[in-house]
């Protein structure tokens, strides 16, 4: 036997290897995604704000952090807001698990699997925030107009919808490829 064939093959599943492609994909999702959800709430705080007054946030960041008048459910208004501003250090936790990636298997599952439910109710809690604060916004803004009839359409539940398809997309796709890829390793005869 020669010494070329008592090496170990080149493509060992030690898990002190990382996943280099998974690290990639979530450091880039992670840092794409980061500012997305703040639109919901500046879209949000915005229409808010032009219910109740003649004021529009437009072009200031006064929108984002102040608490404007509510024309609608404080409830609703406050399951967005818990859920766009818990989605900032979701989205930290996931550069974490993309950083961790190139590191540890064993740590990017642990951190990636935190990371997948997490992130799903945060943009599910989103959605139906965003859903019933435009169907409320809508109504107050039928009830106000009485003399000139001018439409007026909510845009706070389109944004969420925007930010949430890709915010939804991206853990099913990872939870999918992890069940694939444990499916097919318990498939495998051991050697």
């Amino acid at each position: 036997m020669n010494a070329i064939d008592s090496q170990p093959p080149l493509a060992s599943t030690s898990p002190r290897r990382g996943y280099v492609g998974l690290g990639v994909a979530s450091l880039v999702f992670a840092l794409a995604f980061l500012p997305a959800p703040l639109a919901v709430l500046y879209d949000l705080n915005d229409e808010c704000l032009r219910m109740t007054s003649w004021a529009s946030g437009f072009s200031t960041w006064q929108t984002l952090i102040h608490l404007p008048p509510l024309p609608v459910s404080r409830y609703w208004y406050l399951l967005v807001r818990t859920a766009v501003i818990g989605s900032i250090p979701v989205s930290m936790l996931l550069a974490y698990a993309g950083f961790v990636s190139f590191r540890s298997r064993p740590w990017s599952l642990l951190f990636h699997g935190l990371y997948v439910p997490i992130q799903i109710v945060l943009m599910a809690a989103m959605l139906i925030g965003a859903h019933r604060i435009s169907a409320a916004l809508d109504a107050v803004a039928a009830s106000r107009d009485l003399a000139m009839r001018l439409p007026f359409h909510s845009n706070v539940r389109t944004t969420a919808v925007l930010v949430a398809l890709p915010g939804i997309a991206y853990p099913l796709v990872l939870a999918i490829a992890y069940w694939i890829y444990r499916r097919s390793n318990t498939r495998r005869p051991a050697r």
